[in-house]
């Protein structure tokens, strides 16, 4: 419970700071994943590997990107549904004149609550949290291209953790 409670803290306090200085820039994006679910099921632990399939709405500056996403996932007979509050912290950032890709490299956190159904209608809900590291592709004035690894654990019995490579496209209005 106080790793919880820490985590939400530390999110907050994150986000505050960060609020000071963010201008204007909003970003609507999808992004795909390839995504290896371990789960805890009578007493045995599996791996699984599928798709994963999300949606993002956010803001960003120089140094920060916030990101409210919903990502989707069916696999190994249960259908996952994650809602995460993302928070990335670009590290350094190319901005060379001659520059016409920009890259920017970021480290990042998320929380969120993640709800899994099971065919066999069993389902369950649970807080997830973790941690993702990736680059930021800035193509275009409007158009960025995300490729991110984000790994996730979960307080529920049955889902251990997520590990997803991750390709996004976000769109900067």
């Amino acid at each position: 419970m106080y790793k919880k409670i820490f985590i939400l803290a530390f999110m907050s306090m994150s986000t505050l700071y960060a609020a000071e200085d963010f201008s204007s820039e909003r970003l609507l994006g999808i992004e795909v994943g390839y995504t290896t679910t371990v789960t805890n099921g009578d007493g045995t632990q599996r791996t699984e590997r599928d798709a994963e399939v999300g949606v993002r709405i956010g803001a960003q500056n120089d140094d920060w990107r916030t990101t409210l996403s919903a990502r989707f996932m069916k696999s190994g007979g249960r259908d996952y549904q994650k809602i995460m509050l993302d928070f990335d912290h670009f590290v350094w950032e190319s901005l060379y004149e001659t520059d016409q890709v920009v890259f920017k490299p970021y480290l990042g956190g998320h929380a969120g609550w993640l709800r899994y159904t099971d065919d066999i209608s069993l389902s369950d809900n649970g807080f997830a949290y973790g941690g993702q590291v990736g680059l930021a592709l800035n193509v275009l004035k409007e158009v960025d291209f995300d490729l991110a690894y984000k790994y996730t654990v979960t307080d529920m019995e049955m889902v251990d953790n997520f590990g997803s490579f991750v390709l996004g496209v976000n769109y900067i209005y």
